[in-house]
């Protein structure tokens, strides 16, 4: 009889071994697959870059760039202005609208951000237009003198 008590102790303490194993094992599981999640999920990701349509121009002493679809820009977008070899300035969109596209405190489709210089004229001009609520490129264009 007591063979008997002993096998059946024995039995009842692999049955307890696995479900422990089991049991630990789902644990690591659970845990890891947390850890990548908090880390995955907690990295900071950027917003893309707006979808916008812009054509730059340098007529006589004037340096245009029209909005011609896509995503409204805020009006502090900056544009990134070269003149010669030099680099000139980095100025906001709304400096360089009118009245009127200002309203919305957007610059949207058919409104013209316009620079005047008597500088352009017949010079390299280099512009790049850059959103600042995504920090990203837009537009990067260069202009010999009057030609596009």
């Amino acid at each position: 009889m007591e063979g008997e008590k002993v096998m059946k102790h024995k039995k009842t303490d692999e049955a307890v071994s696995e479900i422990f194993g089991t049991i630990l094992l789902l644990g690591i599981t659970v845990s890891l697959f947390s850890v990548i999640c908090a880390v995955v999920l907690s990295y900071p990701f950027s917003p893309s870059s707006p979808s916008t349509n812009l054509v730059g121009m340098v007529e006589e002493d004037y340096l245009l760039i029209e909005h011609r679809g896509g995503k409204a820009l805020d009006l502090g977008t900056k544009v990134s202005l070269t003149i010669g070899d030099n680099m000139s300035e980095i100025i906001t969109v709304e400096a360089y609208l009118n009245n009127e596209s200002k309203e919305d405190s957007r610059w949207g489709i058919g409104e013209w951000f316009v620079y005047q210089d008597s500088n352009i004229t017949g010079k390299k001009v280099g512009i790049a237009v850059v959103d600042v609520e995504s920090d990203s490129v837009i537009l990067i264009e260069t202009f010999q003198g009057n030609e596009v």
